[in-house]
C-alpha cells in the first residue's frame, strides 16, 4: 500500500486511546466505529481526498518555488559578480580620473546646482598658494579686482539660464603676479532636467593672450604704417600727375612756340620762293609747302591734345567741347556734350583732372568699345560734382567694372588716382548696351566760385 493512500480504520471492537495511537503509528488517518454512518464516512473520505489533492498541489508549488529560488539565487550571484567587477572597474576609473586631475595642467572645479563652488583641484592651490578649507573655495579672492564684476556676472547669468559658462580673467599667483585664465563650465542635469552639478576647467592662456595682444598691436602699427605709406604714395602720385600735366603743358608750348614757329617760317620762305618764280613754279617747292602745312596742323593738334590752350584760357567746358568735336572728326563717333547753364567754374587743378579723365575715357571708347555714339554729361547732384561718359558700345568685363587691380590698366588706374586726389570716386559699370563711367567729386572740395561759366563752344 502506498504511503500516499489515506487509511481509515473501521472497527466493531471498543477501542482505547492506546489502540488509536498504534493505528496512527501504522499510517491510519482516522477511526470509525460501527455501526458506520454512511454520510459521515463519505464526508470523511471527501475531506481526506480534498486534503490529498491540496497536498499534491502544495508539493508542486514547493518544487516550483524551490526552482525559482534556485534561479533567483543564481541570478543574484551573477549580478553580485557583475557588481563586483563594476566596482573594481569603477575603482580603476576613479584612480585614472584622480591621476588625470592631479597631473592636468588646468584647474578642474565643480559646483553645486545653485552655483556654489564645492571642489577645486590641487592645481589651483599650487598656483595660488591657498590652503584647502572646509568652508569652501574663495575663488574670487584671487581674481583681479578689475575682472571680478564681469566674471561674476557672467557666472550668475549662466547659472540662472542653465547655459554653458565661459569667461576670461586674471588670477593672482602665490608670487603676487597675475596671469590670464579662461574658465569653462557645463551643467549636469537630473532626469527631470534640474541642474544638480557644474563641472569645468580653468586654463592658463596668459602666453597666448600676450601673443594675441602683440599681434593686435603689430596689426595696428602695420595698418598705421600702411596708411602712412599709402598717403605718401598718394602724395607722390599726385605730384607725378601734376608733374605730368606740367610736362604736357611745357611740351605743348614748346611744340607750338618752337617747332610750330620754325615750320611757319619755313612755310613763309617756300611761299616766297614760289612767288618769285611764278613764271616757272617749282613743283617740288609746292609739294614741300603742302607737307609743311600738314606738319604745322599735326604739331598744332599734338600740342592741343597734350594740353589744350582753351583749358587755361577759357575753362573746362570749352576744352571738352573742342576735344569732343575733334574726336568726332577723327573717329566718326558722334559725341554729345550735356552741361547745364548754371554749371560752375572749378579750380584749375580740378578742371585739368576732369579733362584728363574724360580724355582718357573717350580714348578708351575710341580704341575698345566699337561705339557709334558717346554722351558726356556734367552736373551737380546732392552736393557733388558728377561727370559721366556713356557709350553704346560692347561694354566691359565685369572684373574691370569692379576695378580689380589685376584687371585695370594704367589708364583706368590713373583716372582712379586723379579722382582720389580730390576726395572723389571713379565708378564703372555695364550700361547694356555700352559702358558708363562716372566721376563723383564732393562739391565742398572743389568749388571756389559759384558763378556759372557758360561754354561758348557748346
Amino acid at each position: 500500500m502506498s504511503w500516499r493512500t489515506a487509511i481509515i480504520f473501521i472497527s466493531a471492537v471498543h477501542l482505547t486511546d492506546l489502540d488509536r495511537l498504534k493505528g496512527y503509528e501504522h499510517g491510519a488517518v482516522d477511526y470509525i466505529s460501527v455501526p458506520v454512518i454512511q454520510e459521515l464516512l463519505r464526508a470523511k473520505v471527501k475531506v481526506f481526498a480534498e486534503l490529498h489533492r491540496k497536498t499534491r498541489q502544495l508539493e508542486v508549488l514547493n518544487r516550483d518555488l524551490e526552482m525559482r529560488v534556485s534561479e533567483r539565487t543564481e541570478e543574484l550571484a551573477a549580478k553580485a559578480e557583475l557588481l563586483q567587477r563594476l566596482n573594481l572597474e569603477l575603482v580603476g576609473r576613479n584612480q585614472e580620473l584622480d591621476a588625470i586631475v592631479s597631473t592636468a595642467p588646468d584647474v578642474i572645479f565643480s559646483g553645486q546646482g545653485h552655483g556654489r563652488y564645492e571642489y577645486v583641484s590641487e592645481r589651483f592651490y599650487e598656483y595660488t598658494g591657498a590652503t584647502p578649507s572646509d568652508s569652501g573655495v574663495s575663488w574670487l579672492t584671487y581674481v583681479h579686482p578689475e575682472d571680478i564684476p564681469r566674471s561674476n556676472e557672467s557666472w550668475i547669468q549662466s547659472v540662472n539660464a542653465g547655459s554653458q559658462y565661459e569667461s576670461e580673467y586674471r588670477l593672482r599667483s602665490k608670487d603676487g603676479d597675475y596671469r590670464w585664465f579662461r574658465a569653462r563650465a557645463v551643467p549636469i542635469r537630473s532626469p527631470q532636467g534640474k541642474i544638480v552639478k557644474w563641472y569645468g576647467t580653468c586654463s592658463d592662456i596668459h602666453d597666448s593672450k600676450l601673443l594675441e595682444q602683440s599681434i593686435r598691436d603689430n596689426a595696428i602699427e602695420l595698418e598705421k604704417m600702411v596708411n602712412r605709406r599709402t598717403d605718401e604714395l598718394r602724395r607722390l602720385s599726385i605730384r607725378l600727375l601734376s608733374a605730368q600735366d606740367q610736362e604736357r603743358r611745357r611740351i605743348a608750348r614748346d611744340l607750338h612756340d618752337g617747332l610750330g614757329q620754325e615750320l611757319a617760317v619755313a612755310k613763309m620762305i617756300l611761299d616766297k620762293l614760289i612767288l618769285q618764280n611764278q613764271s616757272q613754279p617749282l613743283e617740288s617747292c609746292a609739294q614741300a609747302s603742302s607737307m609743311i602745312d600738314r606738319a604745322i596742323q599735326q604739331v598744332r593738334t599734338m600740342s592741343h591734345l597734350l594740353h589744350p590752350p582753351l583749358l587755361d584760357e577759357i575753362g573746362l567746358l570749352s576744352a571738352l567741347g573742342w576735344y569732343a568735336e575733334g574726336l568726332t572728326q577723327r573717329s566718326g563717333i558722334q559725341t554729345v556734350l550735356d552741361v547745364p547753364p548754371d554749371f560752375p567754374r572749378l579750380p584749375a587743378e580740378v578742371e585739368t583732372a576732369v579733362f584728363r579723365i574724360v580724355q582718357e575715357a573717350l580714348t578708351n571708347v575710341f580704341r575698345h568699345s566699337e561705339a557709334r555714339k558717346v554722351w558726356i554729361n556734367l552736373h551737380q547732384r546732392d552736393g557733388q560734382i558728377v561727370v559721366s561718359v556713356l557709350d553704346d558700345g560692347k561694354g566691359i568685363d565685369e572684373r574691370v567694372a569692379e576695378l580689380r587691380p589685376e584687371k585695370v590698366g594704367v589708364g583706368i588706374g590713373g583716372m582712379k588716382q586723379r579722382a582720389l586726389e580730390f576726395g572723389g570716386e571713379l565708378r564703372l559699370r555695364n550700361a547694356s548696351p555700352g559702358t558708363l563711367l562716372e566721376l563723383v567729386i564732393p562739391t565742398t572740395a572743389v568749388l571756389k566760385d559759384a558763378s556759372p561759366v557758360l561754354d561758348e563752344c557748346r
